[in-house]
């Protein structure tokens, strides 16, 4: 059985992701995902940190997807018991940064 994490929405929903992405996390890695909140209907790019997550970025679930899509980072996948569970991985700080730079110098 996999293990997960838990987090709390803005709005107050519990929501869940993978453990894997806290170890790489704690690894040094930067990672961010998509979520949706059924109860204030917005969606959220979240990154988790050491202790607790970041919400990025917010708005109507498109956007987020649109926004998700155009970064630069590599997307990786884990397929576990949850089902499958996909998010964007940056090795460094700065490739993390300049991800979001690019898409908002592009639009």
């Amino acid at each position: 059985m996999s293990l997960i994490s838990t987090f709390k929405m803005p709005c107050g929903t519990k929501k869940n992701y993978p453990e894997k992405l806290d170890y790489l996390t704690r690894s040094g890695k930067f990672v961010l995902f998509q979520s949706f909140s059924p109860k204030s209907k917005l969606a959220y790019i979240v990154s988790p940190k050491k202790k607790g997550v970041d919400f990025v970025v917010e708005g109507p679930p498109q956007d987020i997807a649109n926004v998700y899509m155009s970064l630069q980072l590599e997307e990786h996948e884990i397929r576990d018991d949850h089902g499958l569970f996909r998010y964007k991985q940056a090795d460094t700080k700065e490739a993390f940064e300049q991800a979001f730079e690019r898409l908002v110098h592009s639009n």
